[in-house]
């Protein structure tokens, strides 16, 4: 049922309850699953990324990597395949368009991984893929 999920990360504690979920969901279909993370630097949104010092990229890469291998310690004794992503650009353009190219069968992530002035400025990941991703994405909200 479920072949493929991508699981979106953030390194908040939302997201790393949403890879628990994912890996649950995962043992029991049988599944494959991808971690993505996308670096939404403004840099990496414009034409000009040229003008970022190589300094700045290699640490957010390097942000992007630890991540990335956080949330793979989750699957450290996982019997299935897992594979990490590290994507540039809106996040939820990203993995509604990363979903849809690789045919994605399930979206898995946290509901609250902004913060609130960010949130409020560019509006929330979860919601935007709930809008607009092709299959089916299971929100897991946080605990209160």
């Amino acid at each position: 049922m479920f072949g493929k999920i991508l699981v979106p990360v953030d390194g908040s504690a939302a997201a790393l309850r949403a890879v628990n979920y994912a890996r649950g969901v995962a043992e029991k279909f049988e599944s494959a699953v991808t971690l993505l993370h996308v670096i939404e630097h403004p840099g990496y949104l414009s034409a000009d990324i040229n003008k970022l010092p190589t300094s700045v990229i290699q640490d957010m890469d390097q942000n992007g990597e630890q991540i990335l291998a956080e949330a793979l310690e989750i699957f450290a004794d996982f019997d299935g395949r897992v594979s990490t992503k590290l994507e540039y650009g809106h996040a939820g353009i990203k993995i509604t368009d990363l979903s849809k190219e690789h045919s994605y069968s399930l979206i898995v992530m946290g509901r609250r991984g902004l913060s609130g002035v960010k949130q409020l400025l560019m509006g929330s990941v979860s919601n935007y893929v709930l809008h607009y991703a092709q299959c089916p994405t299971l929100i897991i909200k946080g605990e209160k």
